[in-house]
């Protein structure tokens, strides 16, 4: 035991360097791999009618060109304003479209228009139209509530917090809050459940509610 004590001892001593630290144990590539990324983004949208759509989105091209942006724009047909995320999947859940479809059935389609005065860069360099004025938006908050109680009595979760906005596109380059020259109104056109293929840049309508169907 003594001489175990007298080579800890020495281990210690100047010009004699301490043994080298053991190698980390190689990390398992399996347990990588077996988390598959998710592949469908599922939500809730309001979207606006091609016409509307097609104006909205020549006035980001506007936007664009005036501050310079060399903005990714959103295409007319993929505009929307998200009213409730439910949830990223591997494999899409079937039972969960069919909950979420029976509770959008029950709710009247939407039949408002809806305001927004301001444009700011959020998140990630998204460009949104956003809203002050609570007025502009207080149709679309109101439906949303309906919806969102519908969800829950299917027995989803839906979440509360919610920042009306539509993007309009996607830039490096970040924009302060700030009032528009002239409001963007638009009639709600549908409500929509949207099957996002994350990755491929596709939006698939699983459900469309609106006055005209």
């Amino acid at each position: 035991m003594g001489d175990d004590q007298g080579m800890s001892d020495q281990l210690l001593l100047p010009g004699i360097e301490p043994p080298p630290k053991p190698l980390p144990r190689p990390r398992s590539k399996t347990r990588r791999n077996t988390a598959a990324a998710p592949g469908h983004s599922l939500f809730f949208a309001i979207v606006p009618a091609p016409q509307e759509a097609a104006s909205i989105a020549a006035f980001g091209e506007r936007m664009n060109s005036q501050h310079a942006l060399k903005a990714a724009l959103v295409a007319a047909q993929r505009l929307h304003v998200t009213l409730f995320d439910l949830g990223d999947y591997e494999e899409l859940p079937a039972d969960k479209v069919v909950r979420a479809s029976k509770a959008a059935a029950s709710v009247p389609a939407p039949a408002f228009d809806i305001v927004f005065e301001k444009a700011m860069s959020f998140s990630k360099g998204a460009l949104a139209l956003c809203a002050d004025d609570e007025e502009g938006v207080r149709p679309l908050k109101a439906f949303r509530q309906r919806l969102g109680e519908a969800l829950a009595d299917a027995g989803l979760k839906p979440a509360r917090s919610f920042t009306p906005h539509m993007t309009l596109a996607h830039a490096r380059r970040k924009l302060e809050r700030h009032s528009l020259d002239e409001p963007v109104r638009w009639p709600a056109g549908s409500l929509v459940l949207i099957d996002s293929h994350l990755g491929e840049d596709v939006h698939e309508v699983l459900g469309r509610w609106s006055e005209a169907a």
